[in-house]
C-alpha cells in the first residue's frame, strides 16, 4: 500500500485537519524566551534569524495578538515564515502561566448557563448570519521526512527537510444559508483541476455546529479561564467516543493493490477526538475550537486536528463574530507496507502537512438580476 501526500479532513460530511517531526536537535523554549530571541536580533539578517529560529520548539501556545507583535520585528520573509510555523505548531498547547487569569472556577449553576448560552449561540446567532463572501488566504507547509523509498527502478535516500512553504493560494468563500462554498474550487471542479495537498472547508457553520453537537453527546467539562485578545474568555473541555463521532479522517491517495501503477484510493477512518471550545462568557459567542483525532498506534494516520479562531467582523451593517483563522496539522506515514500483507501497520516516520489560513475581506453576499426582452435585447441604458 503506497500513500500520496494528498489529504483530506472531514468532519460529517465538510472538508476541514506539537505535531511537527524532529529529525533535528529541537530546543524547547517559553514565549518569553522567544520574544526576547526576536527583540535581540537587531542586526541579523533575515537568514540569520530563519537559521536561529529553525531549530525551536515553543512549550507553550503563541496567541495570535504576540505573534502580531513579534512579527513587526522580523526583518523578512524568511524568519516570517519560520516564526509564524512555530506559532502554528504551538497551537494545540496551554497559554503561558501569565494568560491564564487567577479567577475562581464557576460554581455549577453558572457553569450550566455559560453551556445553555453557548448552544443557543450557536443553534440561533450563527444561524442567523447574513450571507456573505469572504476570502481565504491559505499557506500550506510540509516536510520531508529522512528515509528510504522504494522507486520503480531503486531505493532511493531521502535527506531531512523541516516544515517549509510549498503553496499559497486564495480563493472566495460563499456563505449563504447556514452553509459555506468554495466558489474558486467550484470552477475548478468544472474544469478537473486536480487539488493536492491538506484540505479546509466548513469553518463558518456545520464545523462548530457538528463538534458542538457530539460534544453534548459526549463529555464536557470545565477547563479554564484564558486571557484573550477581547478580554476574559470561558474554556470547555470535550471529549467524543469513535460511536458518537461524526470526525471522518480521510487520506487520498492509497493503493489496494500492489499491481497498481499509482495509487487512486482514499483511506478513510472514522475516529473519535477531543478538543476545547473558548467562548465569551456573557454572551456565549465561541472565539476558538480544537478538534484533535483520537486515533490508535500504526494506522496510516499518525496524529490530525484543526484550530479555528474567531472574531468580530462589520458585514453590511451588522458586527458579526466570524473565522478570522485556522490552522490545519496532519501527519501521515509514507512509507508503504510489506509486501503479502492487506492490514499493514506503518511504522515509519510520518511526513507532517501545515495549513495556516486566514479570511479576510469579508463583505455582504448580494444578488444581481437582469431581465432582458429578448434572446439578443441590449440592456437598457441608464
Amino acid at each position: 500500500m503506497m500513500v500520496r501526500p494528498a489529504v483530506v479532513l472531514l468532519l460529517a460530511t465538510i472538508s476541514h485537519g506539537a505535531f511537527a517531526a524532529d529529525e533535528t536537535a529541537s530546543q524547547r523554549v517559553t514565549v518569553d524566551q522567544l520574544a526576547a530571541l526576536i527583540a535581540a536580533s537587531n542586526g541579523r539578517s533575515d537568514s540569520e534569524l530563519a537559521q536561529e529560529l529553525e531549530p525551536l520548539q515553543l512549550a507553550e501556545r503563541l496567541s495570535a495578538d504576540k505573534l502580531a507583535a513579534m512579527e513587526v520585528r522580523l526583518p523578512g520573509q524568511q524568519s516570517e515564515q519560520r516564526l509564524l510555523i512555530l506559532a502554528d505548531s504551538s497551537a494545540f498547547l496551554d497559554l503561558p502561566p501569565a494568560e491564564i487569569p487567577q479567577k475562581p472556577r464557576p460554581d455549577a449553576a453558572a457553569l450550566r448557563q455559560m453551556l445553555v448560552q453557548m448552544v443557543n449561540y450557536v443553534n440561533t446567532t450563527m444561524h442567523q448570519l447574513p450571507n456573505f463572501i469572504a476570502t481565504r488566504k491559505t499557506s500550506a507547509f510540509e516536510d520531508r521526512p529522512k528515509e528510504d523509498v522504494q522507486e520503480a527502478t531503486a531505493v532511493v535516500s531521502y535527506s531531512y527537510l523541516p516544515l517549509h512553504l510549498v503553496g499559497q493560494s486564495s480563493s472566495d468563500v460563499a456563505f449563504r444559508d447556514g452553509h459555506d462554498t468554495d466558489l474558486t474550487k467550484e470552477k475548478a471542479a468544472k474544469h478537473e483541476a486536480q487539488v493536492h495537498g491538506l484540505l479546509t472547508a466548513g469553518e463558518f457553520g456545520p464545523f462548530p455546529r457538528t463538534v458542538l453537537a457530539d460534544a453534548l453527546k459526549g463529555k464536557i467539562t470545565w477547563s479554564q479561564w484564558e486571557q484573550g485578545s477581547g478580554g476574559i474568555e470561558a474554556v470547555f473541555h470535550y471529549t467524543v467516543p469513535k460511536d458518537d463521532s461524526h470526525y471522518l479522517v480521510q487520506f487520498c491517495c492509497v493503493t489496494e493493490d500492489q499491481s497498481e501503477s499509482f495509487a487512486t484510493h482514499i483511506y478513510s477512518e472514522r475516529a473519535g477526538y477531543h478538543g476545547e471550545i473558548a467562548f465569551d462568557p456573557v454572551t456565549g459567542s465561541i472565539l476558538r475550537m480544537t478538534v484533535r483525532a483520537d486515533l490508535a498506534p500504526g494506522e496510516l494516520i499518525a496524529s490530525a486536528g484543526i484550530v479555528v479562531e474567531y472574531g468580530p467582523e462589520q458585514i453590511g451593517a451588522r458586527t458579526v463574530v466570524v473565522p478570522a483563522r485556522s490552522i490545519s496539522l496532519l501527519q501521515a506515514h509514507t512509507t508503504h507496507a510489506p509486501d503479502g500483507m492487506s492490514h499493514p501497520t506503518f511504522s515509519g516516520t510520518p511526513k507532517t502537512f501545515l495549513n495556516d489560513t486566514s479570511f479576510v475581506n469579508y463583505r455582504e453576499f448580494r444578488g444581481e438580476v437582469r431581465i432582458l426582452a429578448g434572446e439578443n435585447a441590449a440592456p437598457p441604458r441608464m
